[in-house]
């Protein structure tokens, strides 16, 4: 391996600036005064792993799905093999090694029966999808459904779109067509400019049937590869190739083209053509070769190797379904097998009816799939659908992501920004409340039209697989057509973030950056501040045989990050949850679990108003404190906070947490629950530590953090909406909130409750998503248990009586906590009033402080419930008696020992247990 460098001479000068974080989209010497200094010259020492002591390439270098998707891998959830992700789409190719193998098990339902078919039966044995999975541990496409040939009919799992295979990728691919060969990859970091004419060139050594890869970081530079014979074979300035250009690094990839043995290949970094700045910069790059997909689990297994393009959940096994409604509303019908046979998770559902047809308030009232929706959400399997790229407010909520039960996901940006083509805004009527459904979500990352979203490509299908091509129309088409914009005035495009008083106070709070972090993003893009100033177990002997990948951009690829997410949420809830909150088996899963599964992901979603304010374009959300904004819903969603959500017990605990704006690599959330099975009082609070990072010292100010705690047990029962127990608006970094807990609260939910503590990054002042910069939080929870708790009613004969009238008195007592603790019962007869010791269930008396006399009751055989006991008292006779009199309040003591006097315990009274009555004396 080597590097080097051709051009100009004067270009080995030393830089002015210094290398920024990985995470910094900053340029190299713009922000001296923000924490960057020094210098430095070309290297020309380029570092193989492996041979350096680090054995293992940094995972900045990948894609950014799976550089945040290591935020729950490394938490121990990648997704099970035995589980599965579906998908209703235009396909998938399984000759993918990302997507395959294929275990030949096919599912039809002509016939109005569910019936799986194999390629391998055996006679008299019963098809078992995940067999292949047992034998191998590795994911499979453990199910194929293609009884719908709009998009062709094949023998085979096929895709002549493209769209469904890319789709499957996002949310599960396994990777294996894009493991790093950590032995064959070198990284540079040469700190250096170019000019026009100028080239870095590496060359990597690939076996064939692999693949090389290259990343770069810096600023208009662009990656070519070219194969032994000189063949450009990839270029990243093409962005609709297998290629990832963004504002973050630039990754090239291309399968080997040669036949047999090892290779040489060659990457280049350049200049970026056609663009007006005639010099590029270079910060750092990573080129290298992929494994063979035969000999690697890719990102599927923990002891696998680390990939460029993996999926969110690349653990998960994929079922398959080739076409759109027709193919959900089989799904919906059938939906209670698909859970059972194929154990599946999540639907996820990248298609929309063209405008969001029906439009806007019309939505779901035209309609069957809003119906089908509900039947997969009653299967216990989340739907999870892409909102639409229809770039206005008022369309793309049709069904399914207008459905109550699914997940509606809006496409962003790699910092957050609300991609321009997204709809959103007005959802539809669901038409068995007539009540408007509110959408969308939650937003996640799926590219922009000049920055794509790159996962598994397909191949040409091979005239033998295939038995209908198809409607060419549905084949060859966009399944979301991605529109771009007219020109927006700069009125249009300023942030419209508003501010509730009642919940910021006098606070001088406003979305204003650093001059030195605007001037920087300005030099960045100008234009985008204008307002601001392996083949085990396969059943294809083709897989293998397509290993590329490609980019797309639409809500359509943010959808199935969010169904990864769900999955690997779902896996934690299974397997790691408290009883109370955990996931049954997919077969044994209902309405609820998918709703609470749902509540998970909207929960932990941060709102980033202020965070991605800059990256926001035609749609700009508004700080809504929790509430759900009309153009991301409930904001980004967070997979390591939900995991946490779920998995992290928190109870009178304290822990620290970082949050940043370094994204994809900080966390925007610190989450768990509080689990408690007594009444008593939940605390929770956070508190601002310190930042750090590179550019921590552009922050004017302490980070605003929200704090939450959630009802982890009901979500909104038609919706799964999170429902809010108490909030807390923290503008200067420090947050508390509060909730009892009550004994009818404990028997309402089985004898325990459990809440979600989500603390959630909402602005650091001066500084913006993309910039090096994490807080550190301090969050502590604790309960105070109560003490005694009891409840008591008395009923009187009357409220007035006769001087010399008896009144006869009943009691109750319960003791609700703790449980089964036994007490003796005490009740107050006021002064004047003869208490008749013969009758009733009074065992003893003592005179009352301040007059009157004491009761007792259980006194020789306590109980912690007592029923109707009963006492009786004569009202005084005098005519100067009359007036008005109290009796109790009951009091309840646990001191049941026979040592010590009645009167010596303490006594608790039961609030409310009190009554005044009037006594009028006649004169004789």
């Amino acid at each position: 391996m080597g590097c080097v460098m051709k051009g100009h001479d004067s270009q080995n000068e030393k830089n002015d600036g210094a290398r920024l974080s990985r995470r910094s989209i900053l340029q190299i010497g713009a922000l001296a005064g923000v924490g960057m200094a020094g210098s430095t010259a070309l290297s020309n020492q380029v570092a193989a792993l492996g041979t350096d002591g680090d054995d293992s390439l940094d995972a900045a270098y990948t894609n950014i799905r799976v550089r945040e998707a290591l935020q729950a891998w490394e938490r121990g959830y990648r997704g099970r093999p035995d589980r599965s992700l579906a998908l209703t789409d235009s396909g998938t190719d399984a000759r993918h090694p990302d997507i395959g193998p294929w275990t030949g098990v096919t599912v039809t339902t002509e016939d109005g029966e569910f019936a799986l078919e194999s390629t391998h039966p055996g006679e008299g044995r019963e098809i078992d999808p995940f067999e292949r999975v047992e034998d191998t541990g590795l994911p499979h496409l453990v199910g194929w459904h293609n009884d719908h040939d709009r998009y062709g009919s094949y023998s085979r799992p096929r895709d002549e779109n493209g769209h469904g295979t890319h789709v499957a990728s996002i949310m599960a691919g396994s990777g294996r067509a894009s493991a790093i060969d950590d032995d064959r990859t070198q990284v540079d970091e040469p700190l250096t400019t170019l000019v026009l004419g100028d080239t870095l060139s590496y060359t990597v050594d690939a076996e064939a049937e692999t693949g090389v890869f290259a990343t770069a970081f810096g600023d208009a530079i662009e990656i070519v590869i070219e194969g032994p014979d000189g063949v450009q074979l990839d270029r990243t300035g093409d962005v609709t190739g297998s290629t990832e250009l963004h504002l973050e690094s630039t990754i090239a990839e291309t399968p080997t083209v040669h036949d047999e043995g090892e290779a040489t290949y060659t990457v280049f970094v350049r200049p970026l053509e056609g663009e007006l700045v005639s010099t590029g910069q270079v910060d750092s790059i990573a080129v290298g070769a992929f494994r063979h997909y035969e000999e690697t689990d890719g990102d599927a297994t923990e002891d696998g190797d680390l990939s460029v393009h993996a999926g969110v959940a690349p653990g998960y096994s994929i079922t398959s379904l080739t076409d759109l409604g027709t193919a959900t509303e089989t799904f919906g019908e059938f939906a209670d097998e698909f859970a059972e046979t194929f154990n599946v998770r999540a639907l996820n559902m990248s298609w929309g009816y063209v405008g969001g047809l029906p439009l806007g308030a019309a939505g779901g009232t035209l309609d069957d799939i809003p119906e089908s929706i509900r039947q997969i959400a009653e299967a216990g399997i989340l739907p999870v659908a892409a909102a639409g790229n229809d770039a206005t407010p008022a369309s793309g909520n049709g069904a399914p992501a207008v459905a109550s039960e699914a997940i509606s996901v809006v496409s962003t940006g790699p910092f957050d920004g609300i991609a321009a083509y997204s709809s959103g805004g007005i959802g539809g009527i669901d038409d068995e409340t007539g009540e408007p459904y509110t959408k969308p979500d939650v937003t996640a990352p799926g590219g922009q039209i000049t920055d794509t979203d790159v996962a598994a490509d397909i191949g040409e299908i091979e005239d033998d697989v295939t038995e209908d091509d198809g409607d060419e129309e549905a084949t060859e088409a966009d399944l979301e057509p991605v529109e771009e914009l007219e020109d927006l005035d700069d009125e249009e495009l300023e942030p419209k973030t508003e501010f509730d008083e009642a919940i910021t106070g006098d606070a001088d709070y406003e979305p204003t950056l650093a001059d030195e972090v605007v001037d920087t993003l300005l030099e960045f893009d100008g234009e985008l501040l204008s307002a601001f100033g392996p083949g085990r177990g396969q059943n294809d002997d083709r897989y293998g045989d397509v290993r590329d990948y490609t980019g797309k951009a639409g809500t359509s690829m943010a959808a199935p990050s969010v169904a990864g997410i769900s999955g690997l949420v779902a896996d934690a809830m299974e397997e790691d949850a408290t009883e109370a909150i955990a996931l049954p088996e997919p077969a044994d899963a209902g309405y609820e679990d998918s709703l609470r599964l749902k509540q998970v992901i909207l929960a932990t979603a941060s709102e980033t108003a202020l965070t991605a304010a800059p990256y926001h374009r035609a749609k700009v959300p508004v700080y809504r404190f929790g509430g759900r904004d009309p153009y991301e819903g409930y904001g980004r969603a967070n997979v390591g906070p939900a995991i946490d959500a779920v998995t992290r017990d928190l109870t009178d605990e304290s822990i620290s947490g970082t949050v940043g704006l370094g994204v994809p690599d900080d966390e925007r959330a610190v989450a768990g629950y509080v689990h408690v099975s007594d009444p008593g009082e939940i605390d929770a609070s956070v508190a601002f530590s310190h930042y750090s990072g590179a550019n921590a010292g552009a922050t004017k100010g302490d980070p605003h953090v929200d704090l939450f705690l959630y009802d982890a047990q009901n979500p909104d029962e038609l919706t799964g909406e999170p429902t809010i127990v108490d909030k807390d608006a923290g503008l200067e970094g420090d947050a508390d909130v509060s909730t009892s807990v009550s004994p009818d609260d404990l028997e309402e939910n089985g004898g325990e409750r459990v809440l979600y503590v989500v603390a959630k990054l909402v602005n650091v002042p001066g500084v913006v998503n993309g910039f090096d910069v994490q807080a550190h939080l301090d969050l502590e929870t604790a309960f105070d248990e109560a003490g005694l708790i009891v409840e008591g009613e008395r009923e009187d004969d009357a409220s007035v009586f006769t001087g010399g009238q008896t009144n006869r008195t009943e009691l109750d007592a319960t003791v609700r906590h703790p449980d089964g603790e036994a007490v003796v019962v005490r009740d107050t007869i006021p002064e004047g009033w003869d208490v008749d010791e013969d009758h009733g269930d009074v065992e003893a008396t003592t005179p009352a402080f301040g007059g009157g006399t004491h009761v007792y009751f259980g006194v020789d055989d306590p109980q912690s419930a007592y029923e109707e006991l009963t006492h009786f008292a004569e009202a005084p006779d005098s005519v100067d008696e009359t007036g008005r009199y109290t009796f109790g309040p009951i009091a309840v003591t646990t001191d049941t020992d026979d040592d010590g006097t009645l009167t010596d315990r303490e006594w608790t009274a039961i609030s409310g247990t009190d009554r005044t009555v009037t006594v009028v004396a006649e004169e004789t």
